[in-house]
């Protein structure tokens, strides 16, 4: 080895005992500056823990139309399989020719139900007058009435009359209910849809339900697991995003079936249906069946300081972060966290929305030691740089190479 080489070597090792000196001496005075590469701000902003899971769109509302034989007879569909009908349109309709033969009916039958209380009343008023005038017929004095036996009977007669005709006018009374139901059915020939949407289904054998009709509204089905459906609720907030869309649409779930979709085994694993009302100020525009990604909030914290979990250290007991302060140094401060949601960590006492944060901790750092940042050219604009006076200039590139 040359005397070159060897004071090259020579030279190198002196340097590095010399660093390493001035590195852990414990007295030594001169501040170490260390150089910063990442640092992130303290947010504020909400946190969301979400399970993902998969559903199809599906008519919010079905419902189902009967023919009831006791309201007329049969007439005919009005729409056909697939139509789209608006609430009030006519579905199918019966014929008003029984109705009206069986109102006429009730008509006559209670016609004769009047006709005979008049006879009857007719026939009350005749006994009165019989009996005021048995009692008013002449007796000698001291005397019984010989009329007292056919008075008694008369008010027999009369009390008897009466009493049919309380259950005429209780027979009379009913034929009024039934010919005002049937005036209702003449009035309900058409039966119309409650809802705006389409006919699923129309049977034309007349085995009810008849016609059924589905909304134009949407809401979420979709099938948990059993681990699922532990972390999910009613009334948990949802995203709702279409596949092959960008576009999320907020919902609510609105049930969980607490029984599964099929037989229970013991060597498979249980699932279970859910559903998702889609908030009204969304509108979709998807066919019944469309699949869907969904995210359900499990865990939400809103309006929290939050760090990113990489920039939360620590030591035994205490938590800390370093906060990179404007005098140009670092300081340790402790703080105390809360939900930690993917790698974000809410952090609920020790630091300030905006405070500067160190993403990693650089070795041997301590609290108070001067810092210094890569210069970035690209980022400095002309503007910058012409606000700048020569005199900071010369003295932050001083500082830099100082630094160094």
């Amino acid at each position: 080895m040359t005397w070159k080489a060897r004071l090259l070597v020579g030279a190198v090792v002196l340097f590095l005992a010399c660093n390493i000196t001035l590195l852990f001496f414990k007295n030594e005075k001169i501040s170490r500056t260390y150089h910063v590469n990442e640092w992130t701000a303290v947010k504020k902003q909400d946190l969301l823990e979400t399970m993902p899971a998969k559903g199809v769109l599906a008519p919010k509302e079905e419902q189902h139309f009967y023919y009831e034989n006791s309201t007329g007879t049969f007439k005919g569909f009005l729409v056909e399989k697939g139509d789209e009908v608006q609430k009030g349109t006519g579905l199918f309709e019966y014929s008003p020719d029984d109705i009206t033969l069986t109102k006429e009916e009730f008509q006559i039958e209670k016609d004769k139900l009047e006709n005979e209380q008049e006879n009857l009343e007719s026939h009350i008023s005749d006994l009165e007058s019989m009996q005021k005038t048995l009692s008013s017929a002449p007796v000698e004095e001291d005397q019984p009435n010989p009329n007292v036996y056919m008075i008694q009977t008369l008010e027999r007669d009369i009390y008897e009359k009466e009493l049919q005709i309380s259950r005429i006018d209780s027979e009379i009374e009913k034929y009024e209910d039934l010919i005002n139901a049937a005036d209702e059915s003449l009035l309900k020939l058409t039966v119309e849809s409650e809802i705006d949407g389409t006919v699923k289904t129309i049977k034309h054998d007349l085995t009810n339900p008849v016609v059924t009709v589905i909304s134009n509204e949407q809401k979420v089905k979709g099938i948990l697991s059993e681990q699922e459906i532990k972390k999910a609720a009613e009334g948990m907030k949802v995203f709702i995003t279409p596949e092959g869309s960008n576009k999320k649409i907020n919902g609510t779930i609105e049930k969980i079936l607490s029984h599964p979709t099929s037989e229970p085994h013991a060597e498979t694993e249980s699932r279970y249906e859910f559903s998702i009302a889609i908030d009204e100020s969304n509108k979709l525009e998807s066919f019944h069946g469309e699949h869907v990604d969904v995210r359900i909030v499990t865990n939400e914290v809103t309006d929290t300081l939050t760090l990113p979990y990489q920039a939360v250290k620590k030591m035994k007991k205490d938590i800390y972060t370093y906060v990179i302060q404007a005098n140009g140094r670092v300081e340790r401060k402790k703080i105390k966290i809360g939900h930690k949601i993917g790698q974000t960590q809410e952090v609920k006492e020790g630091v300030e929305k905006g405070e500067v944060i160190l993403m990693e901790r650089p070795p041997f750092l301590k609290s108070g030691s001067p810092f210094i940042t890569s210069m970035e050219p690209k980022k400095l604009k002309k503007k910058d740089l012409k606000e700048l006076r020569k005199k900071d200039m010369l003295k932050y590139a001083a500082r830099g190479f100082l630094s160094r």
